[in-house]
């Protein structure tokens, strides 16, 4: 038996807007019970609409795209379908879409589900281009991470991409390419649904741990302008969103982003190596003036954080560009080192060295990442 059991599926609206809210007598291939599933969406009356519809054959167009593709999917024979999650819009008719899929694959008795529920995806909405573009995109990116590493991984996981706003499929094919996860999708033309097979794709997540503190930033909400960026790492333009506002260019997380950065925590949870340190060395200090409260805080870092040996000051190289309390990996004559910084209040900053239990590239990217989540701040 398949261990994949769980079918993250995105929702449009056509099956209320475009198919029952339109249905009448003349309807084409219409139901014998149309009067009464008619009535039932009218009402807002979900469960009763849920219990007409399932006198329905669920492969019948009336049904709608979600329907359809989940009516084909249960009879692949590589999926175990035991628990569903829709992914609905950030409207009433996305909320309503959501309360009626549930009522009905709850009724249902085939398959045999043990889950069915639904989450509304924050600022997933066409009245503002603003908000979907960067914001609901990336809501979705994250609300597909969330379920996937609650459900046990990519392993277990496959994604309907049927329904929903075309940038909304779009994204969902893509986290399914990027995390080899198997992805659906039914033209309303065809009458078998297609397969995305998981493709063989690679981030270079080198670039995570050398932008951490700043791809922190950005996943917070922050837009940067080109002034307060100045000279970035050209490679991070395609995790980007560029926006002009009065004359200059303006930088947000795009939704590609955020499937980069989903993409490298599911793929790396904790790396297997960075284990506990049974006894830690104390950081070391030059002789030099420090910012206020800086020897504490590298203290702090280094007993909250288990996997951390010691730490040390650096030097005041470059001192004025610390903007706060941030975590990167530093490339240094071939070799790849774990870097914290600390301001003040005054304005005040300095740099010290992290040794960790493991420092492969791919541990020290995962520790700068996870220590930006826990203490990044201007």
């Amino acid at each position: 038996m398949s261990k994949r059991d769980t079918l993250l599926c995105t929702v449009g609206t056509s099956l209320f807007e475009a198919n029952i809210s339109r249905l009448s007598e003349t309807t084409q291939d219409a139901p014998n019970n149309w009067k009464s599933i008619k009535e039932a969406y009218d009402e807002r009356n979900w469960n009763k609409l849920a219990d007409e519809l399932l006198k329905v054959d669920a492969s019948s167009r009336l049904c709608g795209a979600e329907i359809n593709t989940i009516e084909e999917i249960k009879k692949k024979k590589w999926i175990s379908l035991e628990n569903i999650i829709f992914l609905v819009s950030d409207t009433d008719t996305g909320r309503n879409t959501g309360e009626f899929l549930k009522a009905y694959f709850e009724r249902r008795k085939d398959p045999k589900l043990k889950n069915v529920e639904y989450q509304i995806v924050e600022r997933l909405q066409d009245k503002n281009s603003v908000d979907f573009k960067i914001y609901g995109l990336r809501n979705l990116v994250r609300e597909m991470g969330k379920y996937i590493v609650r459900r046990g991984g990519s392993d277990y996981i496959a994604i309907d991409a049927t329904g929903g706003y075309k940038a909304q499929i779009a994204i969902a094919v893509i986290v399914g390419q990027a995390l080899n996860i198997p992805v659906f999708y039914k033209h309303e033309k065809f009458s078998e649904i297609i397969d995305f097979p998981p493709l063989p794709i690679s981030f270079d997540y080198d670039i995570l741990g050398e932008n951490a503190d700043l791809l922190a930033d950005f996943e917070r909400g922050e837009a940067l302008s080109q002034d307060e960026l100045g000279e970035f790492d050209e490679r991070l333009r395609v995790l980007l969103s560029e926006v002009v506002v009065d004359g200059k260019s303006v930088y947000e997380l795009s939704p590609i982003g955020q499937v980069y950065l989903e993409g490298f925590r599911i793929r790396n949870p904790k790396p297997v190596n960075l284990e506990r340190v049974e006894k830690k060395e104390e950081p070391s200090f030059s002789e030099h003036h420090y910012p206020k409260e800086f020897k504490e805080f590298v203290r702090k870092v280094c007993s909250e954080t288990p996997w951390i040996i010691t730490a040390g000051s650096l030097t005041y190289e470059g001192q004025r560009s610390i903007k706060g309390i941030s975590f990167y990996v530093d490339k240094r004559d071939g070799m790849r080192y774990l870097v914290g910084t600390y301001r003040d209040k005054s304005g005040f900053g300095a740099r010290f060295w992290i040794r960790i239990t493991d420092e492969s590239p791919l541990a020290l990217t995962w520790a700068a990442e996870y220590l930006n989540r826990k203490y990044r701040s201007h």
